[in-house]
């Protein structure tokens, strides 16, 4: 079988270009015979050059800039389609509510000679609407009833995500599935680290990996730092991901007064965006994951805890429940106190890694999970 996987994330969207990975991998776990090619914009294909050895082939499609509006929509989406047609690809995954930053295509797509299947990550706009312009939201919601509207089988990340969908999109419920994706652990992740020298790292900390998106609740971690300094507890915490709210732009610049005023700034690191294997090293030597998120799809970062047999203590959505890795333990992504408690009982318990049991026992656990996610993938495709 040929699938075609559509580039999707970049800077911006750390967890899209690893949705795609995984799912590329998933699919070579399951040991049955599939070419799968990577399908991007000419602009992404610099990007997705690194990773061109988890695909058979990688082709790129012009993503044009010019001529009038509609003609270049039209002539994007022949583009496209032609390229589709050419290439022999049977099954194409997975077109958003936003095709155009990454293949150049409006909706609808309209003539794709192959079976094809729309993904929606997640309802974020409708949970949380004050997180986005109302002209944000058309959009979304356009863009969504319109490939869920024309797509053959619609995907979901969750059954939470699938509930919200037979909720807002009824008419259509009966086209939905839910693949629930999987971290795919590299072989170096249970190594001794290999790259730059790490004494710089404190010696026990609590890791944080989400980009600084104002959701992402990165305030509530600081208020429990500061409910356990009046204590007398000062655990540190390392964070990592893009330091930019596109949304809300001086976001970072509030985070930053929020730690230096209540006194905890040489508790909190701030690294960035780092190096994908940096960044599984942080979290190997960490005493615990914290995931605070206000909304998630179907959140990487836990998943990637759970490769790595890391305790996590996460916000208590539906879907962290639904993920529910071991070792978990939840608290109400709107109390910092009862985080500052399960924070002050790791700090005191729990020891900084790696620890090889547990990343055994975890790396074990996920070359099943990881099977299966791809022979999951492979009967929507086929369906």
């Amino acid at each position: 079988m040929h699938i075609g996987l559509i580039a999707q994330g970049g800077a911006g969207w750390a967890g899209g270009s690893e949705y795609v990975r995984n799912l590329s991998k998933a699919i070579r776990a399951t040991g049955q015979p599939a070419k799968v090619t990577l399908i991007c914009g000419e602009p992404q294909r610099a990007e997705w050059e690194p990773h061109s050895g988890l695909f058979d082939a990688v082709v790129s499609v012009p993503v044009r800039k010019s001529r009038g509006f509609l003609n270049r929509f039209r002539a994007s989406n022949r583009d496209f389609t032609q390229m589709v047609r050419r290439s022999g690809v049977e099954f194409l995954y997975p077109f958003t509510y936003d095709n155009q930053y990454n293949v150049g295509v409006s909706l609808p797509v309209g003539g794709i000679a192959c079976r094809w299947a729309a993904w929606v990550p997640d309802f974020q706009h409708r949970h949380l609407p004050q997180l986005f312009t109302q002209k944000e939201i058309a959009k979304r919601d356009r863009g969504i009833a319109t490939v869920v509207a024309e797509a053959p089988n619609v995907v979901l990340s969750s059954e939470s995500a699938a509930a919200d969908f037979r909720e807002f999109y009824p008419q259509h419920s009966g086209k939905s599935a839910v693949l629930r994706f999987a971290t795919f652990p590299d072989e170096s992740w249970y190594e001794p680290f290999s790259g730059e020298n790490l004494d710089w790292l404190p010696p026990r900390y609590f890791a944080v990996c989400n980009q600084f998106w104002s959701h992402k609740n990165h305030a509530l971690v600081f208020k429990a730092l500061e409910i356990l300094a009046a204590r007398g507890i000062r655990p540190v915490i390392v964070c990592t991901g893009a330091l930019v709210d596109f949304r809300q732009p001086d976001h970072t610049e509030r985070l930053l007064q929020q730690v230096h005023r209540a006194g905890i700034g040489a508790q909190v690191m701030l690294l960035g965006l780092v190096p994908r294997r940096l960044q599984i090293e942080i979290v190997r030597r960490s005493i615990a994951v914290v995931q605070p998120s206000l909304f998630e799809g179907w959140s990487t970062v836990v998943e990637d805890a759970r490769v790595l047999g890391k305790p996590t203590l996460l916000s208590d959505l539906a879907v962290h429940k639904e993920q529910n890795p071991p070792g978990s333990q939840f608290f109400p992504g709107a109390n910092p106190e009862i985080l500052a408690d399960l924070m002050a009982a790791s700090w005191a318990n729990l020891s900084p890694g790696p620890d090889s049991n547990a990343e055994k026992t975890a790396r074990d656990a996920a070359a099943a999970r990881i099977k299966q996610v791809g022979l999951e993938f492979l009967k929507i495709a086929q369906a």
